[in-house]
């Protein structure tokens, strides 16, 4: 954990590659991500969702059985998961969500 901050925008832009987002929309992402500041949450609900997916590692991986090479495996399938957003009453599927709400975000900026 204690070099994620370091990782976190390298791992967001590939999985955002991943997702089939635009590099300029990945770009922007990236540089408005950087640097990376570990703190307290402004929402306790994203928290609350970040632990539902890492409950759910299990279901499709055994306990133990993951390491970095199944990191795109679960990714995808974490992402296939419907979760719901601080503010909005839908339900999202974040592969699905994800590329639609960055170019909503950066197109509009």
């Amino acid at each position: 954990m204690r070099t994620l901050p370091n990782r976190l925008a390298t791992l967001v832009a590939t999985r955002l590659r991943r997702l089939g987002v635009a590099g300029a929309l990945i770009d922007a992402e990236v540089a408005a991500m950087t640097p990376v500041n570990v703190a307290v949450t402004q929402d306790r609900s994203v928290v609350g969702s970040m632990m539902d997916f890492a409950k759910a590692i299990p279901v499709y991986l055994p306990i133990g059985g993951w390491d970095l090479t199944t990191l795109p495996f679960i990714e995808s399938r974490l992402a296939e998961t419907p979760c719901r957003v601080s503010g909005r009453e839908a339900t999202i599927f974040p592969d699905r969500a994800t590329p639609d709400l960055l170019a909503a975000r950066w197109h509009a900026a």
